[in-house]
């Protein structure tokens, strides 16, 4: 069986619009940097969990860091799940897969 991973986050069509800069899968138990490739004063960083995922919030932690625009985050258990990182109206899915 060939299974096709495909990435939730669509690229923008044109470059001039906001996205998030980083990956879309990571790994439990490490601390991923995002940023952003254009600064919007109004915009600011903020991290939502699916439904399915609020049981295991206590999992996810995050530090903003103003000066330089950016968000670390870091999913602090060993089971996986995903989170919504949002940037204004600018939303990134992350899947944290398995260690396995």
């Amino acid at each position: 069986m060939i299974v096709e991973i495909v990435d939730p986050n669509p690229e923008p069509e044109t470059p001039k619009v906001p996205q998030i800069i980083g990956e879309t899968f990571i790994k439990p138990l490490s601390a991923i940097t995002y940023s952003t490739n254009i600064l919007v004063p109004d915009y600011a960083w903020n991290i939502t969990l699916p439904s399915e995922n609020k049981e295991i919030k206590d999992v996810l932690t995050w530090k903003i860091n103003n000066e330089n625009n950016t968000v670390t985050v870091n999913w602090t258990a060993m089971v996986s799940g995903s989170f919504v990182l949002h940037y204004g109206p600018i939303e990134k899915t992350v899947i944290v897969e398995s260690l396995f």
